[in-house]
């Protein structure tokens, strides 16, 4: 410990107690990870339905894909919207941690955002076809490859960050180019558990979304649901492997965290195994009430995030406790996030509740 070089923590005192920032940290992490998968597991599902229809000439698959492609438009930018709160949290907390992975990053960092916005690009040529790609064969699904391969490369970035701020026994080996920056042992399970949990939560969206568009044909509508169970049944098995991997891959004192050593670890870590276990039950016996699975999957996100809030806690406390950062409440600062924050969600409820207006008015 005494080898490791870690900067001081800003004098700049908090706005408000640390607690508060915790709560809002989880709340808009996962407002904004829902959004997140669809995005990500939205645009590999694209492409394998895509895949589909061209493999089995199958023009139902087509449409689901023209499905998603529209509807993945509105998520990107659901996405960097609700982003913008939990990054913020972060870099007011663990600022000293964050900027200097940030920094260990470097160029890998800074291209995250022109990723971003040429993923943004390519999904608009997609979905608008322009020029000559209204009639191209392929109809223009090399921009959704493009975008698939930047997200995925924004997905392993993020993960990577995340893992070296929470291990700054790596940095000075890192700087010194002794080790590569991918070198954290959950880096690489942690991303495959992202990337199958947000195929598997957009595959459910896709039942979801089946059952809203009544003026759908019952072909289609079948093929999507079919489509999005399958995609959620095979993904989550697969990643409940996966997510022992990234269990084991952690220190022993972190995810003993999950197996008794805390308790809202462990609480929130058997309530998400149960209800993920749930919902396969639900699948493999053809049981499942669609607005049921729901409650039961936003449970297992919810219950996620606490326990990835817990496991960021167990890496952080090893160098210091959010109890030795300096508050000095701004109650008016606070009031205008507040406020803010909720005319965020209203403005999101409001566009989904249109959109779902726009739907059912399309039906007749």
């Amino acid at each position: 410990m005494e080898n490791i070089i870690i900067p001081s923590v800003s004098s700049i005192p908090l706005s408000s107690p640390a607690w508060l920032f915790v709560f809002f940290l989880v709340f808009t992490f996962f407002v904004h990870i829902l959004f997140v998968n669809l995005t990500l597991g939205g645009t590999i599902l694209l492409l394998i339905s895509k895949y589909i229809s061209k493999v089995f000439a199958s023009e139902t698959h087509n449409e689901i894909s023209e499905q998603i492609g529209y509807l993945n438009t509105f998520n990107i930018s659901l996405t960097i919207t609700t982003g913008v709160a939990p990054l913020l949290f972060v870099q007011t907390m663990y600022e000293n941690y964050f900027y200097t992975s940030s920094i260990l990053l470097s160029w890998k960092w800074i291209l995250v955002l022109l990723a971003i916005i040429f993923a943004y690009y390519f999904y608009y040529l997609y979905k608008f076809k322009p020029w000559y790609l209204k009639y191209s064969g392929g109809k223009g699904i090399v921009f959704i490859i493009f975008a698939a391969i930047l997200f995925l490369y924004v997905a392993l970035i993020l993960v990577t960050n995340t893992a070296l701020s929470m291990q700054p026994e790596l940095w000075t080996k890192i700087y010194s180019k002794q080790i590569s920056v991918f070198s954290a042992k959950t880096v690489i399970p942690r991303f495959f558990h992202f990337v199958l949990a947000a195929i598997a939560f957009s595959g459910l969206f896709l039942m979801v979304y089946s059952k809203l568009r009544k003026n759908f044909s019952e072909k289609l509508k079948n093929a999507m649901y079919d489509f999005g169970k399958k995609a959620f049944f095979y993904t989550t098995i697969a990643n409940i492997i996966v997510g022992i991997w990234f269990l084991f891959s952690n220190e022993k004192n972190i995810y003993m965290l999950l197996m008794g050593k805390s308790t809202t670890g462990t609480l929130f870590f058997v309530i998400s195994i149960v209800l993920t276990l749930l919902s396969l039950y639900y699948i493999y016996k053809n049981k499942e009430n669609i607005t049921n699975l729901s409650i039961v999957v936003l449970g297992i996100i919810g219950s996620m995030t606490i326990v990835r809030r817990v496991v960021e806690n167990g890496y952080f406390s090893k160098y210091f406790s959010l109890s030795e950062l300096k508050a000095s409440p701004n109650w008016t600062i606070f009031t205008i996030f507040v406020l803010l924050f909720v005319a965020l969600l209203f403005v999101i409820y409001y566009s989904l509740a249109k959109i779902k207006k726009e739907i059912r008015q399309e039906q007749h």
